[in-house]
């Protein structure tokens, strides 16, 4: 057995027996009063913080990871005004995007050269193949990296080269990639909920969880995670040495350090901040240490 299906056969095996007692079903309605709209929170404690504290915090590290629900507008509005802000402050950062794949990344290069116009650049990354959801929310961040000359990297890879690795073995998996850190107890109770909510509505979780449906999306889940995290990290050692790179990632990726967060610290890269802008769809409970360094109240 390959190491990729050792770990991810280790990881089934202790994780399942956590998975019955959890359910959306006793949740409350989410609340949009936990967060103040406009102000920055520390999850745990219930503090309030100014953003000027918050954007120092940021300064302090070399990777600051902005949160996003990817079809709530507000938190594209968000993303944008950090980045502005951040960009002020440390002007060689980099632009790191989980839309797209590696693959596209010459397209990119082409757009920020002013070799393409926004119509012809969302055609040769074939935006539509690659991420479902509208383009409208994403032009302002790539137009504003363009005029500013703020370099855009693609973290992603393309979904078929991650099919072939979770269906056929580590050796399909993207050139130079690496097997990914182990998913933790809590990141797989986490990706539970998720699974039922997305793949299976309405259905008991116990019963989900067993087949090999969810298995898949959990190394789905660790390979994207892994990918985003390797893109972030080749930025911070090239001989330019950037000294921050500012990704934009669905929070899902991101909530409690399981995800992206994770992977970085496997690969040591420990001066990390997290943002994850609140959604009205989530429940205030969860907003416990470590769900985030700050959150904002987006709407």
């Amino acid at each position: 057995m390959d190491l990729l299906r050792a770990i991810f056969a280790t990881l089934c095996l202790f994780a399942l027996p956590l998975f019955a007692a959890a359910s959306d079903d006793s949740l409350p309605p989410a609340a949009s009063s936990c967060v103040p709209q406009n102000s920055w929170l520390l999850p745990g404690s219930a503090a309030v913080v100014d953003e000027s504290m918050v954007l120092a915090q940021a300064q302090l590290n070399n990777v600051v990871l902005l949160g996003e629900h990817h079809d709530n507008p507000l938190h594209h509005d968000w993303q944008l005004r950090m980045l502005e802000v951040l960009h002020q402050r440390q002007p060689g950062l980099v632009v790191g995007l989980e839309m797209l794949p590696r693959v596209v990344q010459p397209k990119i290069e082409r757009f920020l050269r002013g070799e393409t116009t926004v119509e012809v650049f969302l055609k040769e990354v074939e935006w539509q193949r690659y991420w479902s959801f509208s383009a409208d929310y994403y032009i302002p961040l790539m137009v504003y990296a363009r005029d500013q000359g703020i370099p855009l990297i693609a973290l992603n890879v393309m979904r078929e080269k991650v099919n072939e690795a979770v269906d056929l073995g580590w050796q399909f998996a993207p050139d130079g990639m690496t097997v990914p850190a182990q998913a933790t107890r809590p990141y797989i109770r986490h990706l539970v909920v998720s699974f039922q909510r997305h793949k299976f509505p309405g259905a008991k979780l116990d019963m989900a969880v067993e087949g090999p449906a969810f298995r898949r999306f959990v190394q789905k889940q660790l390979l994207w995670d892994r990918a985003m995290a390797e893109g972030i990290s080749a930025q911070l050692d090239t001989p330019q040495k950037v000294p921050m790179v500012v990704a934009f990632i669905g929070s899902g990726h991101l909530m409690h350090g399981y995800g992206v967060p994770h992977q970085l610290q496997s690969l040591g890269i420990e001066k990390v901040m997290t943002m994850i802008p609140w959604d009205r769809h989530l429940d205030c409970r969860v907003l416990v240490k470590g769900f985030a360094d700050v959150v904002y109240g987006a709407g």
